[in-house]
């Protein structure tokens, strides 16, 4: 996300569309969770994430930034609440990011009937767990793709590995896949294994050295189980 940020600076104006895209992606809806948990609406949260992600592209932003030491997402969150202090007094610019912020209005307005309780978690919490979520969907959505060939097979295995209720057992799954129990079994320890170097993969890409990785991992399984 660093690298995002950095090549969004460039001049070349299409590459930073596409640096900003892919941080909108992994980081719209943890700050519109953070935003709709402070107690705003789900209109007005919506033009401040947008909003921000036209501010994110803008040259005054872009041209003094600098990777610092931590969490890229604390940064981000840094970031969203000072421009949310500074748009306070004035309209905002651009409705809905003027049609440049590339964050999936489609999916804004589906959260409208997402329930948000302002009582229910600090904002910075809500943030967090929907970064861990987003992290996780994520990375299970690109595992998703790799294993497009055993498309049956990796939607039961994606039941069992995030605990779902409906989850098959492996010798269930062999019978209906017409697979013997070991294979599947092989099957689900490749997969998280997969899964596991996935999930490092996109938490690396976030901080800013390797002996952060753990911790954020750990914070990350707490999130959740949290």
């Amino acid at each position: 996300m660093w690298s995002a940020i950095l090549t969004a600076a460039d001049a070349d104006m299409p590459r930073a569309l596409e640096a900003l895209e892919r941080l909108a992606k992994a980081y719209w809806r943890p700050l519109y969770v953070f935003v709709r948990q402070r107690g705003v609406d789900h209109d007005t949260a919506a033009d401040q994430v947008q909003g921000f992600f036209a501010y994110l592209l803008s040259r005054d932003f872009l041209q003094d930034v600098r990777p610092g030491e931590g969490r890229f997402r604390n940064f981000l969150l840094v970031g969203f609440r000072r421009w949310i202090r500074d748009q306070r007094d004035r309209e905002f610019a651009q409705k809905r990011g003027g049609g440049i912020a590339p964050v999936p209005l489609q999916e804004l307005e589906a959260l409208r009937m997402e329930p948000v309780s302002p009582d229910s978690a600090s904002a910075e919490n809500a943030f967090e767990r929907a970064w861990a979520q987003g992290l996780v969907a994520r990375s299970l959505d690109a595992l998703e793709v790799q294993w497009s060939a055993r498309a049956a097979l990796f939607a039961a295995l994606r039941l069992t590995l995030e605990g779902s209720p409906e989850a098959e057992n492996y010798a269930v799954i062999g019978i209906r896949l017409g697979m013997t129990e070991g294979a599947v079994k092989k099957a689900a320890y490749d997969l998280r294994q997969q899964f596991s170097t996935r999930i490092r993969a996109e938490i690396r890409a976030t901080v800013q050295d390797d002996a952060e990785v753990e911790p954020e991992l750990r914070h990350l399984i707490g999130l959740l189980r949290g």
